[in-house]
């Protein structure tokens, strides 16, 4: 062949590839990773998408990609009959506008989820530990913070309130560092200190509409609606490989356990709080009976993947054609 034809027909190969792209060929099976369905406000963990994107998400999803629930996806890969197309949602941590703004689109578009339940979480007054603190940091008239964590004492200087929704450097620094300092507390000693903090800065305790956790009813309205299915994600969302074994067991089998009650059935999936996880993590979810279970590490699902540690994309708010880039990347 002559060095002219190699040379063409490496450019028409390089040509009908980015064809493909262009029509949105996916470059695997996925599992999408959502928290938020709402309006970001300050958004430190890119958490959540606006109603709007996750529309436009949803209709592309419908056009280009076979949507299974994330039950029958890993049954397929186990099968070795998983579309290359496929695609199961996911959303970690139970927020309440998973039933409140997700699921009337997931119904609309015709599409399966499965929710993962913080099982701690359900009908609780205040918010997740990470979202209180944010609200406190970024929201408190006060222009100093302080406390005192496991015998150290912290301060920070905040500077005025400005912006809830792109607050000062400053406030956005105490954030992280304070969040950093709470990360592997004792929830009951975490919770303490998050109500004793938002008290004496001058801030209330009751949840945000926007970032509130599902109710017991609403869970069950759900299970109902057959829109979505429900997945354990631990009682307290911690991070489980710093845990003794027995300490994950708690963790893991009473939250499965609890969603039992709940739902009527064991769940058969898990998710990793913070995609978390030790060897023993794993250990300890399939001796609970769990069939499947995802991580966050990011990438599409391979055909030789542990389906106890499914990797996942995390979707930010992006338009439906922002998203199918990033599955055809």
């Amino acid at each position: 062949m002559s060095r002219i034809r190699r040379i063409a027909r490496k450019a028409k190969a390089r040509l009908t590839a980015a064809g493909r792209r262009a029509l949105g060929r996916p470059s695997g099976p996925a599992i999408l990773m959502y928290h938020r369905v709402n309006e970001p406000g300050f958004d430190p963990w890119e958490l959540a998408v606006t109603p709007a994107h996750f529309d436009d998400q949803l209709a592309w999803l419908k056009r280009h990609r076979t949507v299974l629930p994330l039950v029958e996806f890993a049954e397929r890969h186990r099968q070795d009959r998983l579309p290359h197309d496929a695609v199961a949602i996911t959303f970690d941590d139970g927020y309440a506008c998973n039933g409140l703004n997700a699921a009337p689109l997931l119904a609309s578009h015709g599409l399966p989820a499965t929710v993962f339940l913080t099982t701690g979480a359900i009908s609780a007054s205040h918010e997740f530990w990470w979202d209180d603190l944010e609200r406190i940091v970024v929201g408190t008239p006060s222009t100093v913070i302080d406390l005192e964590i496991e015998g150290r004492p912290l301060a920070f200087d905040l500077g005025p309130v400005g912006s809830t929704t792109a607050p000062a450097a400053a406030r956005q620094s105490a954030y992280t560092e304070l969040w950093k300092a709470m990360r592997l507390l004792d929830p009951v000693v975490r919770r303490g200190l998050l109500g004793d903090l938002a008290r004496r800065h001058g801030m209330a305790e009751a949840a945000r509409p926007t970032h509130r956790s599902m109710t017991t009813e609403e869970v069950r309205t759900l299970v109902d609606g057959g829109v979505i299915s429900f997945g354990a994600h631990s009682v307290n969302h911690p991070a489980l490989s710093e845990l003794s074994r027995e300490d994950q067991q708690a963790e893991i089998v009473t939250s499965r356990e609890a969603c039992a009650a709940l739902l009527g059935a064991a769940p058969t999936t898990f998710a990793y709080p913070f995609g978390d996880y030790s060897d023993v993590t794993v250990d300890v979810v399939r001796e609970a009976g769990f069939a499947v279970a995802v991580t966050t590490d990011a990438d599409v699902v391979r055909k030789d993947a542990n389906r106890l540690r499914l990797p996942r994309l995390q979707v930010g708010d992006w338009s439906g054609r922002r998203l199918g880039a990033a599955l055809c990347g």
